[in-house]
């Protein structure tokens, strides 16, 4: 029974670990560069301050102009765990389980966490970028006039614009985009890595310097309630909060959720991060991150990236202009479907290995998956008042933004 017992539970793990990476689509394209970090054996919590780039002015002439070094940081923090537990006793064990272990408990339980883990990671992206192409609330009706190919190429526009590498680029969309793709997919994908295809769900090929991924729990949002026309409330307003008015008392409700709204200033344009000259007509974009609900015309906005209009970290042409317009993102309250362009660095997530607990009585086994870096944790023990063996599978992870405020887009529908 103890042989048995043992071989049970690994495959129990193994093949977990199997269906779960072949039904999760977004690990495998985000950066994992940090995870060494909280696997050394000089513990550091569960937050890691990660140093963004250096980024620098310059001088012109002769004279030597020394330049202070500003280092920025932004948090990584292991903030989920997911977990997937199941029991069976002796007589499903002895009649049922070896024949039909993988589609009786295994599978859905898998399916579930790789689902659940999808959807975490393309929420937190719905809440954080800043940057859009399309319309909210216009689904694409057409080949010319939607995804295929304007939409795309309006993706692999706005990341050239914004300096983002052209490798490691990925699309994800769900089925309302993937239906206009359908009819032209055999002219628009250049032929893919035929293991890719095989072993990466939902890969359909490369177009336009993005690989493309079909995944169901991309989230879709309603853009938030508003009327009258929006102001900037106060010039040379630098920062993460923006104050604005001219708006219908009691109108504004914005960032609700699920997902957040985006806007623009006037005045306020996109710049070039290498020679940060500004992009002629081309207006910087924000995701507004925190709820904004206003009963007198008057609203604060929180935004991301922060208005920075001069020094290293330069972001934008000028501060918002006293009085200028303030545009939103979509037609008050417009439901829309969404898809996300970025290239890796955009974000980056760690999964953590958790402690072997055999020592405490039970069956412990950690399986790791190298190409994604999952760590799935399977613990079975016997109860032998009931008969039952409690089975269960922890996933810990973190995620963050590293560059998105360049280097990724949400694609509106």
């Amino acid at each position: 029974m103890a042989g048995n017992y043992e071989a049970v539970r690994r495959e129990v793990t193994a093949e977990f670990l199997r269906i779960f990476t072949n039904n999760c689509v977004m690990p495998r394209l985000l950066k994992r560069s940090f995870e060494k970090y909280f696997q050394e054996n000089v513990k550091i919590g569960a937050s890691l301050d990660i140093k963004t780039a250096l980024r620098v002015v310059g001088a012109d002439g002769q004279a030597f102009q020394p330049e202070g070094l500003i280092r920025t940081t932004l948090p990584l923090t292991v903030a989920y765990w997911n977990q997937e537990a199941f029991v069976y006793n002796d007589t499903e064990e002895a009649l049922y389980l070896n024949e039909d272990i993988k589609k009786n408990y295994i599978h859905p339980h898998a399916v579930n966490l790789a689902n659940k883990v999808d959807r975490y990671m393309l929420q937190y992206m719905q809440a954080i970028v800043p940057n859009w192409t399309g319309t909210p609330g216009t689904t694409p009706t057409s080949a010319t006039q939607g995804l295929v190919p304007t939409a795309y190429q309006s993706a692999q526009t706005k990341l050239d614009q914004l300096l983002a590498l052209q490798a490691d680029r990925s699309i994800v969309y769900n089925a309302t985009f993937n239906q206009q793709v359908v009819q032209t997919v055999s002219t628009i994908f250049h032929p893919g890595d035929a293991i890719k295809t095989a072993f990466l769900k939902g890969y359909l090929g490369e177009y336009a310097d993005f690989e493309f991924f079909k995944d169901e729990q991309v989230p879709s949002m309603t853009v938030g309630t508003y009327a009258g026309s929006g102001q900037v409330n106060g010039g040379n307003q630098t920062g993460t909060s923006i104050l604005t008015n001219n708006w219908t008392a009691a109108s504004v409700s914005l960032s609700q959720g699920p997902g957040v709204d985006r806007c623009t200033f006037a005045g306020c344009l996109e710049i070039n991060y290498q020679s940060r000259l500004p992009l002629p007509g081309i207006l910087k974009q924000f995701a507004i991150v925190s709820p904004v609900t206003d009963a007198a015309g008057a609203a604060t906005f929180s935004v991301f990236p922060g208005v920075i209009p001069a020094g290293p970290y330069q972001n934008c042409s000028a501060s918002p202009t006293n009085g200028g317009a303030v545009t939103i993102a979509g037609a008050s309250g417009a439901a829309c479907v969404t898809a996300f362009a970025f290239q890796e660095d955009a974000f980056t997530w760690v999964s953590i290995p958790l402690m072997d607990v055999s020592e405490y009585g039970a069956k412990c086994y950690t399986l790791g998956e190298p190409e994604t870096g999952m760590n799935i944790r399977c613990i079975q023990q016997w109860d032998n008042r009931l008969g039952e063996v409690t089975t269960r599978m922890d996933f810990v992870w973190g995620i963050a933004q590293t560059e998105a405020d360049h280097k990724s887009l949400v694609i509106f529908g």
